[in-house]
């Protein structure tokens, strides 16, 4: 075939191999503008080259498509030469670039997204192109066609366009749906919720649609955040009616993940210190449609300590229930902990937590672990009453082992390890490991009496000496 390609200038180079490969296949490729004779008129000479072809590979880059580009000049006389693009222009995407900025006419067919080496795979498409009927052996049978069949021809003709042209609004649906997922999952929340609400517009029906969208609005509701220009009362009535709208075409699992998000929705209205209705009754009603559903215990967990500003033993059997299930496991272990940091008589609570999240093998990010040292190692641990509390939560040998896998001594700072070694004899303490434990807490007093330090931590040495000497 006669080709011509379409490129932006920082593509030369790619180009160029995919010219010497096409013309190793027997193809006559013209890519380089420079070929142009001296003297000939610069727009004439690409009309009529393009005329001549027989197809173009055109190649996107957001720099290819930009406004005032000379590949979408050259695209503009590609149009002209073939109304259809389809068996004529084959677009290969080799960067990303925004859906909605290629122009309609290239996303009317199928574009080539390589996955592999561009040049060795736009070659497989052009061939697959050559397979199809040359444009000389299609005007000779059109005519015949036109003889004996006009309007058979035309009508196969207009179906076989509908098909590319559905084809091609499937594929710009699901990128467009791609897109609006990934932005919302990503924590643009508000950005991917209005990108689904367009889609849904144009698409009024579509099941994917639905779903995808009543995903984004429940996990914008999970981690849904305010500023001081916003309240929650106005994020969530954009997201409710949506979510109601679903439980009519749901059951079973999906139903219950709706209803308990709805209940969330009325939590989260109520902390703008406004009127809102009770979440717990959908959170029951969740757990009639799927009594094991992760959402609904959780939230209703999250409920009960909020309300009553404990871990009692109704919110504990929530919180497990919640646990076994096995979706959101990392959701889950961020809501016990915010339980847990509600207030400094939970703290305890979040040493469980931990604990639990070793036990089954989940992995804590950096911050989860900061903020444990924070507030238990650097915080409850030093003083008496809390320290008792924390050590009551979690078996002697668990708290040890526990300790030691969130903050082994190879990743704490020098500032931070007396800290640590006195938690660790502490903990070796309530294991039974008394005289080890005593011995480290005598060398760690001897160095903060030479410094002549009087601090939280020091203090908290001498109390815990002085009760293991009491008790031998």
């Amino acid at each position: 075939m006669k080709l011509f390609i379409s490129y932006p200038s920082d593509q030369h180079d790619l180009c160029e191999r995919l010219r010497l490969a096409l013309e190793a296949e027997g193809h006559e490729v013209f890519t380089d503008r420079a070929e142009l004779k001296e003297g000939e008129p610069y727009h004439e000479a690409l009309r009529k080259a393009i005329g001549d072809s027989d197809a173009m590979v055109f190649v996107i880059t957001p720099r290819a498509v930009a406004h005032g580009s000379y590949a979408l000049t050259e695209l503009e006389f590609a149009e002209r030469r073939w109304r259809v693009p389809g068996g004529h222009v084959l677009p290969v995407l080799v960067e990303p670039t925004p859906i909605e900025t290629i122009p309609p006419y290239l996303r009317s067919v199928t574009l080539l997204q390589p996955q592999g080496d561009v040049v060795a795979e736009t070659v497989a498409a052009v061939a697959r192109m050559r397979r199809g009927v040359p444009l000389r052996a299609w005007l000779a049978a059109l005519a015949v066609l036109l003889v004996v069949g006009a309007a058979a021809a035309f009508g196969w003709y207009r179906h076989q366009l509908a098909l590319e042209r559905e084809r091609a609004q499937r594929e710009q649906l699901a990128a467009e749906q791609a897109t609006a997922a990934q932005l919302c999952s990503a924590g643009s929340h508000a950005v991917g919720w209005d990108q689904f609400a367009r889609i849904a517009a144009d698409h009024p029906g579509d099941e994917p649609t639905r779903r995808e969208r009543e995903d984004c609005g429940m996990r914008w509701l999970r981690e849904m955040r305010v500023s001081e220009k916003e309240t929650f009362g106005a994020l969530v009535a954009k997201i409710q009616p949506v979510l109601a709208q679903g439980l009519a075409r749901s059951s079973g699992e999906r139903r219950a993940d709706l209803r308990a998000h709805l209940g969330w929705a009325e939590f989260l209205r109520s902390r703008d210190g406004a009127a809102a209705a009770d979440p717990l009754p959908q959170y029951q009603a969740a757990l009639i449609d799927d009594p094991g559903n992760v959402y609904a215990h959780a939230m209703w967990a999250h409920n009960l300590v909020w309300a009553r500003g404990r871990i009692d033993d109704e919110s504990s059997t929530h919180y497990a229930s919640a646990a076994r299930s096995p979706r959101e496991h990392a959701w889950l272990r961020g809501l016990q902990f915010a339980s847990a940091y509600q207030h400094r008589g939970l703290y305890g609570y979040a040493w469980q937590v931990a604990n639990d999240m070793r036990v089954e093998n989940e992995a804590l990010d950096r911050a989860q672990r900061d903020r444990l040292w924070r507030y238990l190692i650097d915080g409850s641990l030093l003083f008496a009453q809390e320290r008792a509390d924390l050590l009551k939560r979690v078996s002697p040998g668990e708290s040890l082992t526990t300790f030691e896998w969130l903050f082994p001594a190879v990743q704490v700072t020098a500032e931070q390890l007396p800290l640590r070694r006195f938690v660790l004899a502490l903990l070796q303490a309530n294991t039974g490991q008394r005289a080890a434990a005593r011995l480290q807490l005598e060398l760690l007093q001897k160095e903060f009496v030479a410094a002549k330090e009087d601090s939280r931590l020091s203090r908290a040495v001498s109390e815990v000496l002085t009760d293991l000497r009491k008790t031998g």
